[in-house]
């Protein structure tokens, strides 16, 4: 009889616990929690700035899902001027068409997009780097990531709507370098797939993510063990998209650099002469080097003239070049140890290389926002230096690190200390961003000779006016503009915009000569200034100058024939002088670009029914007094 044999139970094994992963998880999920948090308070902020530019005044964003395809096929702002542009974000700028034809004319409702996208952005970056440095201590990229968060460097950055462009761009190029990781470590095309599709979002959110190409291998030969040919063979597929972001800029843009002029309002860089050029750009590089380190007082606009002109000689220029050049050559003298520090500092300038002014001439001098993508760079230094300072162990396998914050008191409350005065910082900057008018008014008191700033804040004073019903009140407001646009013009002899406006304050003020004397001065400085010629049409309307009226609007047409004020006012002379065919042909022409103008649609109507065709002018008046009730009177 054959004795049976009992088989032996199989051992269950215990579930393999991804250990990484679920300690990764409540780590992100805090920063973004607490990075929404603080950056709360935005959310019913008013439009400022660009927000103009690409939302509330472009009239393609504002035509909603309809005006995506020309998001597409147009620059950035070509819904808001007749000029030539070098901004193609399409992404973005898609992102604010949907939410205008969601929530219209509502900014709390994108200023809470920008906040919580802002705050995933964070937690992916901690994910990320978390995942590349896994061979280090975990509280490397944890401390890089709050630090980067805080930042007030970075309150630009969420604050204005506008500025929409480098969260989204910076978000995805991260999500191309997790996906990036997720490929070397399990070798799935669909990961690398999935790296390639997003780093293409990335371009086509903002054009310096082309930096990220040079990111690809600095993140492969710091983290992996891969070889030169291997690194190599890797990045070559993210030249596809690159390429492909060019070719298309280009050909909806027409250059492959600004296809306009820079002008030295906007970057000072332009009015230095020879060699000044570089000294000037390195004063700038310094003083964006002083502001990661020391983030106040922080300002919306240096420009001309609030840094003037320098030389070689000024020894602020000779500092930051030592700085600069002492970075650079130390990060390369480590590359071959795969020091973190070089890390931190190549990430920096690689990321910020295409704002420094030194390769290509930008749009701007100075603007604490270009900071936004290499600064995680410097904040993974700033992790680096307390953990040297407190001889934090940053080799330490984040997969067996496990109580984080038992062990690192010391550098925790130094930490937290830093986090709570750059979150102090970051708090009370942004209720500056309120509105425009609050910007100004603070930013006034940083920068009182920027030509820019000064013209700008003039510009709300005056709405202050507008909006007061108190003559007495009114008649202070308009001093205390004409006051500002006069620095401005101090400051920058040939700003032509300062003398159109301070045209149309003497205009308010009735004092009609002084008014039409400035016009002719902003025309001497921009000959084919539309803004100007339509002002100057109202003077002679009003004093019954038809001709001359009809004169100067149809030049204001002529050089922006999307001009609506412009337009109305054509047609209401050529109303005036009976030419109704005409009128009409205007009128419909400003519809086109502002469709929901209540005036415009009044006066097609009364055209068409001074024409004798009331049954054509009907439409036209319903709709009118649908927009505007207050028209039946």
């Amino acid at each position: 009889m054959s004795q049976k044999k009992n088989k032996p139970k199989a051992v269950q094994q215990p579930k393999q616990v991804k250990t990484n992963q679920v300690r990764l998880l409540p780590w992100a999920l805090g920063i973004a929690a607490f990075s929404f948090l603080l950056y709360l308070n935005t959310v019913n902020f008013d439009y400022v700035l660009d927000d103009f530019s690409v939302i509330k005044e472009n009239f393609i964003t504002k035509r909603g899902f309809a005006g995506i395809p020309d998001l597409w096929k147009y620059h950035s702002r070509h819904g808001y001027w007749n000029s030539p542009g070098e901004l193609y974000r399409p992404i973005p700028m898609t992102m604010f068409a949907i939410e205008w034809a969601i929530a219209p004319d509502k900014p709390a409702f994108s200023h809470f997009i920008n906040i919580l996208l802002y705050a995933l952005s964070g937690a992916l970056l901690f994910v990320t780097l978390a995942k590349w440095m896994k061979d280090y201590n975990l509280l490397l990229p944890l401390l890089g990531t709050l630090f980067f968060m805080v930042h007030p460097v970075h309150v630009e950055v969420v604050a204005n709507i506008k500025s929409r462009d480098e969260i989204v761009m910076f978000g995805f190029a991260t999500l191309a370098l997790f996906f990036l990781h997720k490929y070397l470590t399990t070798n799935k095309i669909g990961a690398m797939i999935a790296s390639l599709v997003s780093y293409t979002l990335a371009l086509f959110s903002k054009e310096n993510a082309v930096t990220f190409v040079a990111i690809v291998p600095l993140m492969m030969y710091f983290f992996t063990k891969s070889d030169g040919k291997k690194i190599a063979l890797t990045t070559l597929p993210y030249l596809g998209p690159a390429l492909l972001f060019i070719l298309v800029r280009k050909a909806v843009i027409g250059s492959l650099t600004n296809p306009g002029e820079t002008y030295s309002l906007d970057n000072i860089l332009v009015a230095a002469d020879g060699g000044a050029y570089y000294a000037n750009a390195f004063l700038l590089l310094g003083k964006y080097l002083w502001s990661l380190f020391v983030p106040y007082p922080l300002c919306s606009d240096f420009g001309f003239n609030q840094i003037p002109l320098t030389t070689w000689a000024d020894w602020r220029v000779l500092v930051s070049l030592l700085a600069w050049l002492g970075l650079g050559a130390f990060a390369v003298f480590s590359l071959r140890k795969r020091s973190l520090w070089a890390f931190a500092i190549l990430f920096f300038f690689i990321n910020f290389s295409i704002f420094t002014n030194l390769f290509i001439t930008i749009g701007t001098s100075y603007g604490d926002r270009l900071l936004y993508s290499a600064s995680p760079g410097f904040a993974l230094a700033l992790a680096l230096i307390l953990m040297k300072i407190f001889k934090v162990d940053w080799n330490a396998d984040t997969t067996v690190t496990t109580n984080i914050l038992g062990k690192n008191t010391a550098i925790l409350a130094v930490a937290g200390v830093i986090l709570l005065v750059f979150s102090a910082l970051t708090f009370s900057r942004n209720m500056a961003w309120k509105d425009s008018y609050t910007l100004y008014e603070t930013d006034i008191e940083t920068s009182p000779n920027s030509a820019k700033l000064n013209f700008h804040y003039g510009l709300e004073i005056v709405q202050k006016g507008l909006k007061s019903t108190d003559p007495t009140e009114q008649k202070a407001y308009y001093e205390r503009a004409r006051k500002r646009f006069e620095h401005a013009i101090e400051v920058f002899p040939g700003y032509h915009d300062a003398y159109s406006q301070l045209g149309l304050t003497y205009y308010r003020e009735k004092n009609y000569e002084k008014a039409m004397e400035n016009y002719n001065l902003a025309l001497k400085y921009k000959p084919n200034f539309p803004l100007v010629y339509s002002n100057m049409g109202i003077i002679f309307f009003e004093s019954g100058q038809l001709d001359k009226a009809k004169e100067v609007y149809e030049k204001a047409v002529q050089y922006d024939p999307r001009m609506v004020d412009a337009l109305r006012n054509l047609g209401a002379v050529n109303a005036m002088q009976k030419n109704f065919t005409e009128a009409i042909k205007w009128f419909k022409q400003g519809l086109e670009y502002d469709p929901d103008n209540a005036t415009l649609n009044f006066y097609i109507g009364s055209a068409y029914k001074d024409s004798g065709q009331p049954e054509l002018g009907a439409p036209f008046f319903e709709k009118a007094y649908r927009l505007d009730p207050s028209l039946k009177k």
